[in-house]
């Protein structure tokens, strides 16, 4: 049949649809599966009795609720109360401390629903001011480095806290009076890491605690203790200063511990009447740097060198009556004098200061300088070390040498890469029989040592440190350890103790500070300082006959400077 003759059998009707031209012509087998679709066999039912309806749905309802009895019914609720403090997307901002060379910088870290994303300082903080260095507010990219350290890991491979505890308890009752038990760690001003210190040496009175850090700033203690008889801290007020000379010290960037000098610093450049007069500044240094660049005069020179120019400079000021090296037609010599005149005209509103790459005898000089002035007591004032004596490395990597360390616990630094190559530190880890090692990653010092345990960040832990000027700051969590580790308060405290358990780090804090009461103690919480932990100033006499001579160095060959 074609299309034709289907056109010609339509009639008039109502509108009907098909789905192929098989059902439009009617074809007899095509009708018979439609009529056969819902099972056109089956029976009808014939007409029911109410009590044959009432049982087929009690049926169909048992065999409804078997099916549902699939699982437990659970019930599950919205959450009717927010959580304490929080809005979803709303930044919340916490007071802590982030330590640069051991030393607190205050911060206040902004935190989106429960994760920090942004570090800045703490304005109600004596060293930071509201301001952080860019060391400081990069520190939150580390929480979250993928290279961190993940597990705890034993001769090469990962395996669970509960093994270290274990080999905790089990080693320390075995260690006696701790004959070859050696602590090694970065600088540290932590108020309770130093008392864990001593009650670890105490219980241990055969070990040794010793502190490391890759840049050395003790060499202005040392300097401290050449002439005024006892380690002190010089802290240095730009903010006072009509002059400033710095030898060879970028106070404004890497040789600063905290953003204080640079804040100091900047309130004299700003000009806000018209009487007002700008501090000046004299750089001496090696290589270009953040101060060099504010100089208003600079002298560009060999970093062995400033030493000799600081000598010269103490006698064209008097200060000094040792000889003169350069002479009186050097280009250098002109440059003394110009300065030595500046220094002298403002003389108590101005300040010398040597950098953390300067020897001991520098700075001694620098002091001498200061002293001559009347600076002391006015631009420069000094107070009690924040940082503890330490056992110099080099004969701590001796007794690595020798093999008489058994027992070594690093805490962070990663010497194995930082230490001086002549001291062979790496040869001498690999002679320690028990080395545990606390770090961020899995780096050269995690490779020689037989347990690597993964440090918790700054951001997720208990704590507490000092600022130089001794104002002590709580470090608190911002979010836990989001590979559960543990911090060096935790370890050393767990070490120290009688059942050599882990111990939680807001214990440990909080027994520290116990003298804090609860409203004391939310107080250092909320400002991020502890009221009332200052220094006091000391009072100084320098000796002048301690100060050493300084020969001149040699002018030709090559010379390296290592920079942070």
């Amino acid at each position: 049949m074609n299309l034709t003759q289907i056109k010609g059998t339509e009639k008039p009707a109502a509108p009907k649809y098909w789905r192929s031209l098989a059902e439009r012509t009617g074809t007899s087998d095509v009708i018979a599966r439609l009529e056969g679709e819902f099972g056109s066999q089956v029976e009808e039912l014939s007409p029911a009795s109410r009590r044959q309806i009432m049982k087929l749905m009690a049926a169909s309802f048992g065999m409804a609720g078997m099916v549902a009895c699939r699982r437990p019914e659970e019930k599950i609720l919205p959450v009717s109360k927010a959580v304490e403090d929080i809005v979803p997307g709303k930044p919340t901002f916490y007071a802590s401390a982030i330590t640069v060379r051991g030393v607190a910088n205050g911060v206040q870290v902004e935190v989106h629903d429960g994760r920090p994303t942004k570090i800045e300082g703490n304005p109600m903080h004596p060293a930071s001011q509201g301001a952080a260095s860019a060391f400081v507010q990069a520190s939150v990219l580390s929480l979250y480095d993928p290279d961190r350290a993940r597990k705890v890991e034993h001769a090469g491979g990962p395996v669970e806290w509960a093994a270290f505890d274990k080999e905790c308890a089990d080693h320390c009752s075995k260690m006696g009076i701790g004959t070859g038990f050696r602590i090694l760690s970065e600088r540290t001003t932590s108020p309770t890491l130093l008392g864990l210190k001593a009650a670890l040496l105490k219980k241990y009175p055969s070990a040794k605690w010793v502190e490391y850090d890759a840049i050395d700033a003790g060499h202005g203690l040392a300097a401290a203790e050449m002439v005024f008889g006892e380690r002190l801290q010089a802290h240095y007020h730009f903010d006072k200063a009509d002059v400033i000379l710095s030898l060879d010290d970028d106070f404004l960037s890497l040789d600063a511990a905290s953003t204080l000098p640079l804040k100091h610093y900047s309130r004299k450049r700003k000009v806000s009447n018209p009487g007002d007069a700008m501090n000046r500044l004299y750089v001496v240094e090696s290589q270009f740097s953040v101060t060099g660049g504010m100089a208003d005069h600079r002298l560009r020179m060999r970093t062995a060198e400033v030493g000799q120019f600081a000598s010269d400079l103490a006698v064209e000021l008097g200060a000094s009556q040792a000889l003169k090296v350069l002479k009186s037609g050097d280009a250098t010599q002109k440059w003394i004098a110009a300065v030595a005149r500046d220094l002298k005209a403002h003389a108590g509103k101005c300040v010398v200061t040597a950098g953390v790459k300067q020897p001991a005898a520098v700075h001694a000089i620098a002091y001498q300088i200061n002293q001559a002035l009347g600076n002391i007591g006015t631009t420069v004032t000094f107070t009690k070390p924040v940082y503890e004596a330490s056992t110099p490395l080099a004969e701590f990597a001796t007794e690595l040498s020798q093999g008489r360390v058994t027992t070594l616990l690093i805490l962070g630094g990663n010497p194995a890469f930082t230490a001086p190559v002549d001291l062979n530190f790496v040869e001498g880890i690999r002679k320690v029989g028990n080395s545990y090692y606390l770090g961020l990653e899995s780096d050269e010092t995690a490779a020689l040592c037989k347990w690597h345990l993964p440090m918790a960040h700054e951001l997720e832990t208990w704590g507490d440190a000092r600022s130089l000027d001794g104002t002590a700051s709580i470090q608190q969590p911002m979010v836990r350890p989001i590979w559960s580790g543990r911090s060096a308060i935790e370890i050393v405290a767990q070490f120290a103790s009688e059942d050599h358990k882990p111990k939680k780090g807001y214990e440990v804090v909080r027994a520290q500070w116990k003298d804090l009461d609860e409203k004391a103690w939310r107080k250092a919480l909320h400002d991020g300082v502890v009221a009332g932990t200052a220094f006091a100033e000391a009072k100084v006499t320098l000796n002048a006959k301690a100060v050493p001579t300084i020969t001149a160095s040699p002018a030709d060959g090559y010379e390296v400077v290592f920079l942070e």
